[in-house]
């Protein structure tokens, strides 16, 4: 086994990013779906202390198609109160594709906070190895307070660049005291029993870990296997009591450092526009940006510096984005900054950007962790109208499990940094770390070396080496052979696969936009390909098509 490519790919694993709409209908009836089979030797030992349920009453998805199906289920809000008021949980599955074989549900979350679970099944399920998409049901779930289940939400016409978020937190009443990473572990106990499972298969990344690691010390005898990729602090619930320290939040970031690792990879190969003075262009960039027009993308017609901190910042949340990057960058040195602005839509807002769907996001992720961080006297200022938090974030402490918990650290992670893998397996204790060499934001499905031993562990349950370690780039002996790998060119499938519908946007007749997209894929000019991807209508891009339209309709 080795570690994918981390060169560039048309394609977005967004684990922190903004969650947008779901397409899931209320369920309604019994979906005609095969009878999971049991799993073997994995009663459990005690009562989890929480109310029954019944089972998920799968059906069709509205817009997803088959075989998905979607559910929901209704828990307390306050489980202190069983009676009291209560809350939706919206979820999704992929049935296993071998039934007979099936092990059991794989639960997925994305991390954020506020991260939707559905859409990342949605998204995530078609990367995942086949063995996986055989044995399991892959199910995801929209935490309380996001999506589909019972969520947050601003007054129409909410502008939070202008406004405070205290029309939203009236709006929203008794419901943002029971947000916490707490009370969303206790959902995934009754998730777990609402799917039929007898121990629960989790797969969480980023703040995902979080909640992996709290259901372990509410329900440890409740694990089966169980993957946290993307670490955060253990310790991070110290911010909640009396003198304990801490910062209010899941982990202390480092983008600086994963931008250090940009500029020395990008700088050492031809394959980054950005080189081989990365450092300088960028501070030229920041220097000239705000009179640097965006004519070709019809999002925006100027890029500020605060957006080119948000747009470089993101970028690092995957290596896949780098070589776009570099090609903004260098368009925007040379006096165009419509790339710049387009990369901001694509990795801020989606594109086309969904505002709506942003604006509840930004306002679940501010309220989940104003749930968890009950000290807002430390920097959490935007926590002050909200009401007092029903129950914090705990230190995590440690635990006795069936299975050891397998958590996973990327080295140079920007948002969660790999030494907290290490921290947290030996906070949890029956826990193991392995770690991937690379950067970005979570390794699994990233590095082909990780995700074989990610794969191994969730089906057999094969318990890695503690520190196994999985290189940035198989067979890298130097600097830039990596910085090469990182920086290639795009693979020509998956670039048309990703243009295609772009193609169709513009003035191509119909019958032709899959020529169209070969056609420019086929010219190598990676430029063009990320402006027809990110939707940028440049001189260039406009030519091109022509030309290829011509060649289509000859039959060349």
């Amino acid at each position: 086994s080795g570690c994918a490519s981390a060169g560039v790919e048309i394609s977005r694993s967004d684990q922190m990013g903004p969650a947008s709409s779901t397409n899931q209908a209320t369920p309604t009836t019994e979906a005609d779906t095969p009878a999971p089979t049991s799993q073997p030797d994995l009663a459990p030992s005690v009562d989890d202390g929480l109310p029954a349920i019944d089972p998920v009453a799968w059906t069709t998805c509205a817009t997803q198609p088959a075989p998905w199906q979607c559910g929901q289920i209704v828990v307390p809000l306050n489980y202190a109160d069983l009676a009291g008021q209560k809350v939706t949980i919206a979820l999704t599955r992929l049935p296993a594709a071998d039934p007979a074989r099936r092990i059991g549900s794989l639960v997925l979350n994305p991390g954020g906070p506020g991260g939707s679970g559905i859409l990342i099944a949605f998204a995530e399920a078609s990367s995942f190895p086949s063995d996986v998409l055989d044995r399991f049901d892959v199910v995801g779930f929209d935490p309380r307070g996001v999506g589909e289940s019972t969520a947050v939400q601003c007054p129409p016409d909410f502008d939070a660049a202008v406004e405070s978020y205290q029309a939203c937190v009236e709006l929203n009443g008794e419901l943002l005291a029971y947000l916490g990473t707490p009370n969303v572990a206790r959902d995934m106990e009754m998730v777990r029993k609402a799917v039929g499972d007898e121990r629960l298969t989790f797969l969480g990344y980023s703040y995902g870990t979080a909640l992996g690691a709290v259901f372990a010390n509410l329900f440890p005898d409740r694990i089966r296997a169980m993957v946290l990729d993307g670490a955060i602090d253990p310790d991070a619930g110290l911010s909640n009591v009396d003198g304990g320290g801490g910062y209010d939040f899941y982990a202390e970031q480092d983008f600086e450092g994963t931008l250090e690792v940009f500029h020395s990879l990008c700088d050492e190969t031809s394959f980054c526009a950005a080189g081989p003075d990365s450092r300088d262009l960028l501070d030229d960039v920041y220097d000239t940006v705000r009179d640097t027009p965006a004519p070709y993308f019809a999002g925006s017609d100027r890029v500020t510096r605060s957006d080119v901190d948000d747009i470089v910042y993101s970028a690092m949340y995957s290596a896949y984005d780098w070589a776009f990057l570099g090609i903004a960058l260098r368009d925007a040195a040379n006096g165009d900054a419509s790339t710049l602005a387009a990369l901001n839509s694509w990795l801020q807002f989606g594109y086309p950007a969904d505002m709506e769907s942003q604006t509840n996001y930004d306002f679940a992720n501010i309220a989940i962790r104003c749930a968890d961080f009950e000290n807002r006297g430390s920097g959490s200022y935007e926590c002050e109208q909200f009401p007092d938090t029903a129950e914090s974030l705990p230190v995590i402490t440690a635990i006795d499990a069936p299975t050891p918990i397998l958590v996973v650290g990327t080295k140079d992670d920007p948002a969660t940094p790999g030494r907290y893998a290490d921290q947290l397996a030996d906070a949890l204790g029956d826990a193991v770390d392995i770690n991937w060499d690379g950067a970005g934001h979570t390794a699994y499905l990233t590095s082909g070396c990780i995700s074989d031993l990610v794969t191994a562990y969730l089906i057999d349950q094969i318990v890695p080496a503690d520190g196994e370690t999985c290189a940035f780039v198989p067979d890298a002996a130097t600097v830039t052979e990596r910085a090469d790998t990182v920086f290639a060119d795009l693979d020509p499938p998956s670039a048309v696969d990703a243009i295609e519908s772009l193609v169709a946007e513009s003035d191509v007749p119909a019958d032709l936009v899959r020529c169209v997209a070969e056609g420019i894929v086929e010219r190598g000019d990676e430029r063009l390909i990320v402006h027809q991807f990110l939707g940028v209508e440049s001189p260039d891009l406009i030519n091109l098509r022509g030309v290829v339209v011509m060649r289509c309709l000859s039959g060349g």
